[in-house]
């Protein structure tokens, strides 16, 4: 995938293509890309014929050409009306809020029913996780006191809310967002280093009541593009209107 500026990535270069890819199948549109970063995937989706709306906290760090950021706390409130957009982007984005629950409201609340959120997180949920949970019991490198002053005292520099899939899944649900599908972005080899543990979570799970599998959603914890994902996780997500159901997940 070839750019024809200078702007830089602020998430894993890997991720972009995956996105971009999807969007070329898809009609133009009216997008919301948040936390923008510098403005690299909002010059790409532009490129491809997109009205692009840019949100980032910190909009002095923006660099694409043509467009410009508007300051956005995803933790407070997008300045955008109900239903305004046809597809919102947040890349990279949620595991940085202090309240992702009200970031996800918000993106929901500014996108059109049947429009497509399209989400990108670290993958917390893939066996190499759940193996350092259990060796070293976090999920994400816990924030010596001098990194968080280097970073300025700025909590949305530091990874504050490691979401697992069930968790984030929830968040999605009670707010109209079914997930279609996972991409991967880059595969982890080493991972299959741990097939033997993960093929004996699926006997357990197989040997298992439906009653326990809906309510540990193993669908979704052994789902191959989650416990044998890479470092990331894409989601694409549509917005549907009507009562939260039980569970949206396609």
């Amino acid at each position: 995938m070839e750019n024809s500026s200078e702007v830089k990535t602020k998430a894993r270069v890997s991720i972009y293509p995956v996105i971009v890819d999807w969007f070329r199948e898809q009609e133009r549109g009216k997008i919301l890309d948040a936390p923008a970063g510098y403005g690299y995937l909002s010059q790409l989706l532009k490129e491809l014929g997109n009205e692009v709306t840019c949100g980032e906290i910190e909009p002095e760090i923006f660099e694409a050409p043509g467009l410009e950021a508007i300051y956005t706390d995803l933790n407070r409130k997008i300045n955008a009306p109900d239903n305004s957009f046809d597809y919102i982007v947040c890349v990279d984005g949620l595991e940085h809020m202090t309240d992702p629950y009200q970031a996800v409201a918000e993106f929901s609340r500014v996108l059109k029913p049947g429009g497509y959120g399209i989400f990108s997180i670290p993958n917390y949920s893939n066996i190499e996780k759940r193996f350092q949970f259990l060796t070293k019991g976090c999920l994400t490198k816990p924030v010596p006191t001098d990194k968080y002053i280097r970073e300025g005292a700025n909590l949305f520099n530091l990874h504050n809310s490691p979401l697992t899939i069930t968790l984030l899944e929830f968040m999605l649900r009670i707010n109209h967002l079914k997930i279609l599908e996972f991409k991967k972005n880059a595969s982890k080899p080493k991972q299959y280093f741990f097939y033997p543990l993960v093929f004996v979570l699926r006997m357990l799970n197989a040997f298992a009541s439906e009653k326990k599998k809906r309510k540990h959603r193993t669908d979704l914890t052994l789902h191959p593009d989650v416990v044998f994902g890479g470092n990331n996780l894409i989601l694409i997500t549509q917005k549907h209107e009507g009562e939260v159901q039980e569970s949206y997940y396609a």
